[in-house]
């Protein structure tokens, strides 16, 4: 079976070869011409359309707000570069992500919905146009024509000032016109980022306040009965039941018993049933030549006690393991699921040292201290599910941390698709109430996410200073405008300014190479 990213490849060369064949007709054509390897098909009728907006909308003074818009968002932009190259540094090439995934693009990023992804980028980019004109008239500039942008596809719309008109205009003027396009898209990402925020996830109610299940470990006794995508409502018998937000803390703090059969309640899909599951902590996964690999514990297994003391708990594991020296060899019973029953099994395994861990995986977190706690290389998880309340879940949805919390927040909401979040699944939709009909809200849930994703992230691309880009024309026309004044005379000189601008050019596209090559090669 062919992978659908090669077929996007291969239509895509198709669609280059074709434009470059048929360079020389398109060149003479009135309704047509070509931006790189996209063909503009151009219209000067349209153009009323633009001018009747124009009359409208206070053009100056966007324009001078779109600049202040543009800077913070080329500062936002580069510190995110430097931010992922940082973060480079820490991937292994085994686990360096898809190229695809770096491709904001739908149809070639699975983590892009083709509906929602491809009709907020086609929006995104015909507005961004639009507003570069609306601006260029108000500030006298006249427009030779307007169009559609095809790339393959519809990807857009255009507009063409008239170009001897734009290089005679003044930085100033210039630099309002071109900040336009990222200034309205960095509008129109906030307005739609405060109506899911603050509108639409807020009104949608929590039917039950459980732990939604992001992953369920494989081979597990619960792997079955507690999916992932479901919601864990409770777990408990008559003398001691966990619920509600009490569930995340399992890992901490449970007190039932090992190995032992409980009633849980889950939700999937918005179906309620009631189901039995053992309780314990389970090996979720283990380090490749740590002592519990060299003892052959089974990965799903649940850790029933160790050296005859019950483990209830992480917490309780962690601080058995504290009490004995690295080197020491400790019996530990597991309870193995097989045919629905867990059996009990005995490991003896001999612990090494955490600070060998952390000397190998961590070392900026290493301790000297740490020679004298034990290790035995496994990663646990309660029920061997990971999750999140459903009301941190719905706080993630709306994005209102973004508020709160700026930086984490913006970087954990864009990331939504990735941890495919958005589109909203309909597992997860199903454990919400809604204010009206699900489908609907939902969808308009997920639209708005979309015109903020692609708004957002054409905005602050556009901004940064690269000479194909906004930014690049922005950037240039700063820099005359600063020339005015003294201090930055030398910049008068067109040698020093096309320096500048190509070292800042260099500067950004090494920081972009950088993220996508060093974590395939260190």
């Amino acid at each position: 079976m062919i992978d659908g990213l090669y077929i996007v490849l291969l239509v895509v060369l198709i669609w280059i070869f074709g434009i470059i064949s048929l360079a020389p007709r398109i060149s003479k054509s009135k309704h047509f011409s070509l931006l790189g390897p996209a063909l503009m098909v151009k219209s000067v009728s349209n153009r009323g359309i633009i001018e009747r907006i124009a009359k409208r909308f206070p053009g100056i003074i966007f324009g001078r707000v779109s600049v202040v818009i543009v800077i913070v968002s080329a500062l936002l932009a580069v510190a995110l570069l430097i931010y992922g190259s940082i973060l480079s540094l820490s991937i292994k090439p085994s686990n360096a992500p898809s190229l695809s995934l770096l491709i904001g693009l739908p149809g070639i990023n699975p983590a892009i919905p083709i509906t929602f992804g491809l009709v907020a980028i086609i929006l995104a980019v015909a507005i961004h146009e639009i507003f570069h004109g609306v601006v260029a008239r108000r500030q006298g500039i006249k427009l030779n024509s307007v169009g559609a942008l095809f790339f393959v596809i519809p990807v857009g719309a255009f507009v063409e000032p008239d170009e001897n008109e734009i290089m005679k205009a003044d930085p100033v003027v210039r630099r309002r016109i071109v900040a336009a396009g990222p200034g309205i898209n960095i509008v129109i990402a906030l307005i739609s980022l405060a109506i899911v925020a603050f509108l639409l996830v807020p009104s949608a109610t929590p039917t039950h306040q459980g732990l939604y299940v992001e992953s369920s470990t494989e081979h597990s006794p619960f792997a079955a009965v507690i999916p992932t995508g479901s919601e864990l409502i409770s777990v408990g018998n008559s003398t001691l039941t966990y619920s509600g937000n009490s569930l995340i803390n399992l890992s901490a703090d449970s007190r039932l018993m090992p190995g032992m059969e409980y009633d849980a309640v889950v939700d999937e899909s918005g179906k309620v049933t009631s189901v039995k599951v053992y309780a314990g902590m389970t090996i979720a996964s283990i380090l490749s030549g740590f002592p519990a690999q060299n003892a052959s514990i089974p990965v799903g297994s649940v850790i029933l006690s160790i050296d005859g003391h019950t483990i209830y708990n992480e917490t309780g594991l962690s601080a058995y393991l504290d009490s004995v020296p690295p080197g020491s060899t400790i019996n530990m019973s597991l309870g193995i699921y097989s045919n629905g029953t867990l059996t009990s099994r005995n490991y003896s395994v001999i612990t090494t040292s955490a600070y060998r861990y952390y000397s190998m995986y961590d070392p900026s977190a290493n301790s000297p201290a740490y020679r004298n706690y034990s290790f035995i290389g496994i990663s646990l998880s309660y029920f061997g599910i990971t999750g999140i309340t459903l009301s941190s879940l719905q706080s993630l949805l709306s994005g209102n941390e973004v508020f709160t919390n700026p930086w984490t927040g913006m970087l954990e909401y864009i990331s939504l698709p990735f941890a495919f979040l958005s589109p909203v699944p309909t597992s997860m939709a199903a454990l919400f109430t809604t204010p009206f009909n699900s489908y609907i809200f939902w969808g308009m849930v997920n639209t708005f996410y979309w015109l903020f994703w692609m708004d957002f992230l054409l905005g602050i691309t556009n901004a940064l200073p690269i000479f194909i880009l906004d930014g690049g024309q922005f950037f240039r026309d700063t820099l005359y405008i600063l020339s005015r004044r003294n201090a930055f005379r030398f910049l008068r000189d067109e040698k020093n300014l096309r320096m500048v601008t190509s070292f800042m050019g260099f500067v950004v596209l090494l920081l972009f190479m950088w993220e996508i090559i060093v974590p395939r090669i260190v």
